[in-house]
């Protein structure tokens, strides 16, 4: 063995240290190696590694090997055009900052005299106020003088200060900006960019016009039950109110808030590669916006956006973006296509693999499209699969399962479903039982409703076999239950009505724990089927109290989990609107726990005479008819009371009008109860 050398140091300045980076690199050999050939070759390097493994250190040195006679400065000019696009300019090292200097000293010099100025000005304001009154021999022309100067010194201050911060016609003069400054070094510069999240590397992006969306738009997210509608404001705000979730503000925009959202927290359905996909969400920000906005209409439809925002625009078979201040009038705007669901709302309804699936089916009809001459192994190639998956779909054979489902609804004329569909109506009459007493199996074994009335069940079988062109029977079954067999429900197995069923937004599994929203797409005509099933599973129909004078109840009722208390809530409110456009008048919500972990939700319906009468002339009720008639005969026997009363009044010597307001009557109830209701007639 040979004998170690002795070394004998009195401090560490007898270490002799190398003046260049690169030498000072210790246990990172293989490293460095790379790092010299990639500095020769003029290639790119990527450093990856935990804290602390000398990657800045390399980046160092990688800078120190590059070629120092390249050096440049970046300048930034601002754009009169757009100030959000400056205008990028190189040079040559140094000059950057000179400009950048000249352009400040310019400024400075616009406004150099207006310490004298300010200072000549006060004596002016000081002085005139007293000639004015040995002048005028007047108390009242020395205070006007005196305030009138005072005024005019200080909006002139103001003006100055306003000029030299932000300009005024041409007193300002834009100042460029150096981005990368290389005046005075010897080598290639080296920016450390280490952030606390990924955004930091790029800085905070406040405002993306291609993201921006209207508070009424609608997401499809991911949720434990698959991808499901959602409005993009309510979903927003539930994480804006988590604690985890990390935010910030800003003082540059009024009410300016962002958020960036954890790893696998938001996950929406988008485009990527030319197919549907899961998209993740990792940042949003909301601000209050102060300006004008641009109003635009096609085919009826409005949205308002900002000047800046980019519209999609077709010329000549290219899709272009423009701002919406360019736009001109014959400008062919792309929107999306006048339907309520399409292919894409079929899929989102099948789990990820499946979904991937029809991703790549999707690609394969692309590469096969373009290239009709490929045999399957050379697609499969292409698209890094196995050559067995493709070569069935080049054999015409097993398609994924969702496209199949959607071409069996497209041979129904039910994909793509538009608003013009004649079939649509009858849509939203079986959705609409799906929120009340049917719904979906949680294990998607079945769409199903369930009634005590067995012509309920029947209509709902029929309305079912009628949409999707079914035999009777088929798929279909109705089963008798109850403790005592007074229970009827039907049933239909086939997965593809029930896909069809969930992409339009019917809820899945127990209610009672799941989130309920009414379909954007249900509004105008369709909206009288889809809540008058609704109301037909969940109305509590009224009976006269034994008093005689009044009606017991008349609500519709919602159940839910106290964690669900808000969505039932904005599901009633929904509820709500609806019937105030059919003139029907609500006084409240009423909550109350049931046993279990569950609330009821009731909205009371005004039980006044005429708001009764209201309900049942213009509000429909399916799938229910003895709730009808049982609220028909309790407003009967209501009217038959009120006649009598009104009779009894009359004779007593009261005055109609009196009459009327005192039994809360308006002509036209008045008119009811007096011609319609029994086999006598009163006049007054």
């Amino acid at each position: 063995m040979g004998m170690a050398k002795k070394l004998s140091y009195t401090s560490t300045a007898d270490i002799k240290v190398s003046d260049t980076i690169l030498n000072q690199v210790i246990g990172q050999e293989d490293a460095v190696e790379i790092i010299k050939k990639a500095a020769q070759q003029r290639r790119h390097v990527l450093l990856i590694g935990e804290p602390g493994t000398g990657k800045s250190m390399l980046g160092l040195a990688l800078a120190e090997l590059l070629p120092k006679e390249k050096l440049a400065d970046i300048v930034a000019f601002p754009n009169p055009n757009d100030e959000n696009q400056p205008l990028i300019r190189a040079m040559t090292a140094g000059q950057g900052r000179s400009l950048a200097q000249q352009g400040r000293l310019q400024s400075q010099n616009l406004f150099k005299g207006q310490n004298w100025i300010l200072f000549i000005l006060l004596i002016v304001a000081m002085v005139l106020p007293w000639w004015a009154r040995s002048y005028y021999q007047s108390d009242i022309m020395f205070a006007a003088f005196f305030l009138g100067g005072m005024v005019f010194l200080a909006g002139f201050a103001f003006f100055l200060n306003m000029a030299k911060r932000q300009g005024f016609g041409n007193l300002r003069i834009e100042v460029p900006k150096v981005i990368v400054d290389n005046y005075g070094k010897k080598n290639a510069p080296f920016w450390d960019a280490t952030g606390s999240h990924a955004g930091a590397l790029l800085g905070d992006v406040q405002h993306d016009p291609f993201q921006t969306i209207s508070d009424d738009a609608y997401l499809t997210v991911k949720g434990p039950q698959g991808m499901r509608p959602e409005k993009i404001d309510i979903t927003l705000d539930n994480y804006w109110r988590k604690p985890h979730i990390h935010r910030e503000t800003s003082t540059e925009r009024k009410n300016y808030e962002a958020i960036f959202l954890p790893k696998g927290e938001l996950t929406v359905l988008g485009e990527r590669e030319g197919a549907v996909s899961e998209i993740e969400v990792l940042s949003a920000n909301r601000y209050d916006y102060v300006g004008d906005l641009v109003k635009l209409t096609v085919d009826g439809r409005k949205l308002c956006v900002t000047p800046e925002h980019k519209i999609a625009v077709s010329k000549n078979g290219v899709v272009e973006y423009v701002e919406a201040s360019q736009l001109k009038i014959g400008d062919s705007l792309l929107v999306n296509p006048d339907h309520v669901i399409d292919e894409t709302d079929i899929i989102s309804t099948y789990d990820a693999r499946q979904r991937e699936q029809c991703r790549l089916h999707a690609q394969y009809s692309v590469i096969a499209r373009q290239n009709p001459s490929w045999g399957y192994k050379r697609i499969a190639k292409a698209m890094g699969q196995p050559s067995a998956k493709v070569r069935w779909w080049h054999a015409g054979k097993h398609v994924p399962v969702p496209l199949q489902t959607c071409e069996w609804l497209r041979g129904r004329n039910l994909l793509p479903l538009r608003h013009d569909n004649p079939k649509l109506a009858r849509i939203a009459k079986v959705l609409g039982a799906t929120f009340g007493d049917g719904g979906i199996f949680e294990n998607l074994n079945g769409v199903f409703l369930s009634s005590s009335e067995k012509a309920a069940v029947e209509e709902f079988g029929k309305d079912i076999e009628e949409l999707f062109g079914f035999g009777h029977g088929m798929n279909g079954r109705i089963i008798e239950g109850g403790e005592y067999g007074h229970s009827w429900c039907y049933q239909n197995t086939n997965r593809n009505v029930i896909r069809f069923l969930l992409a339009l937004g019917a809820p899945q599994g127990n209610k009672t724990l799941k989130e309920l929203h009414v379909p954007r797409w249900i509004a105008g005509g369709i909206e009288d089927e889809f809540f008058g099933s609704f109301i037909g599973g969940e109305l509590g129909t009224p009976i006269m109290h034994k008093r005689g004078n009044y009606l017991t109840c008349l609500e519709v009722g919602i159940t839910g989990s106290p964690a669900l208390r808000q969505n039932r809530l904005q599901f009633l409110a929904a509820l709500r609107g609806y019937l105030a456009r059919k003139s029907v008048s609500v006084t409240s919500i009423y909550e109350r726990k049931l046993s279990g972990e569950s609330n009821i939700f009731r909205l009371l319906i005004e039980k006044k005479f005429d708001n009764v009468l209201f309900f049942l002339m213009n509000v429909k009720i399916n799938y229910c008819e003895y709730k009808q008639k049982r609220l028909y005969a309790a407003l009967g026997r209501w009217g038959m009371r009120k006649r009598d009363k009104y009779a009894e009044l009359i004779n007593k010597g009261h005055g109609a009008e009196w009459v009327m307001k005192a039994l809360h009557l308006s002509p036209n109830s008045l008119y009811l109860i007096l011609n319609h209701f029994g086999p006598r007639a009163v006049t007054a």
